[in-house]
């Protein structure tokens, strides 16, 4: 295998730490997720691969959110959950926003529409949400951890000539990943993240907003699509029979397949 091609596996799987690490991030605090990010280590797997995207060209200020997350010493689970509470809520209506279907326009079919279009994405690639969980497609945490697994599935294509074996290709996953960051993420991710940070400027998920945010500023100049604004209005509240946007104690996306 080439050096450029070890290169771009390496950036590739770079991304997919962060991606992963804010999904967990933005999902209600236990000690087990804590310890799966390294929080109170100072987030040393997540700094590296900041720090290696940063070398990569994406970016000076991922190279400064890095050493922010390092400094960053959580409380105690019980107060960060109360933070978390505080923030996000309990439902789709929390302080900020977390599901990107509440942002943008108010009609009655906006909405369904979006919330369509990105259980599309995940059912092209074999992926469904938890059975019985009651979280939203639309939520921060759930499209993070899509854009996780497509980077992943990148790197694996990257080291198998560019196709799967069920004729899945690199350009394929490329485009995916690609038009989600236009479409969904990066369109109200900023929005959210800067939200985070006005609410949160001191704390953890403070630290987690300014690192999503030179993330995906960094990731669309990457791939070349526009960023999304960092302010984008929230639609006017209605009645909602919705599901909660936090879900249980499992993983928001369920893999059904090895890409």
């Amino acid at each position: 295998m080439s050096p450029a091609s070890l290169a771009a596996i390496d950036d590739t799987l770079a991304r997919a730490v962060v991606y992963r690490t804010m999904s967990i991030g933005f999902q209600a605090p236990t000690e087990e997720r804590l310890s799966e990010v390294g929080a109170r280590d100072g987030f040393p797997v997540v700094a590296a691969a900041l720090r290696h995207l940063a070398q990569a060209s994406e970016g000076a200020n991922v190279e400064r959110v890095a050493a922010r997350l390092g400094s960053i010493s959580p409380p105690g689970v019980d107060q960060l959950a109360a933070s978390f509470v505080h923030l996000f809520g309990h439902t789709a209506r929390g302080l900020v926003c977390a599901c990107e279907t509440e942002y943008g326009p108010d009609n009655a079919f906006h909405q369904p529409q979006q919330l369509a279009d990105i259980s599309g994405y995940y059912l092209a690639f074999g992926l469904h949400p938890t059975p019985g969980s009651e979280a939203r497609v639309d939520h921060i945490a759930c499209e993070l951890e899509f854009m996780d697994f497509l980077n992943r599935k990148q790197a694996w294509l990257l080291e198998n000539d560019g196709r799967a074996p069920s004729g899945e290709t690199l350009e394929v996953t490329e485009r995916a990943e690609r038009t989600f960051l236009r479409n969904h993420l990066a369109r109200f991710g900023r929005a959210f993240a800067t939200r985070v940070v006005a609410e949160d400027p001191s704390g953890y998920f403070g630290a987690l907003g300014h690192t999503l945010l030179a993330l995906l500023s960094a990731d669309c100049a990457r791939v070349g699509v526009e960023a999304g604004p960092l302010g984008l209005a929230v639609r006017p509240e209605t009645a909602d029979d919705t599901p909660m946007a936090c879900g249980s104690d499992g993983e928001l996306i369920q893999i059904q397949r090895k890409p």
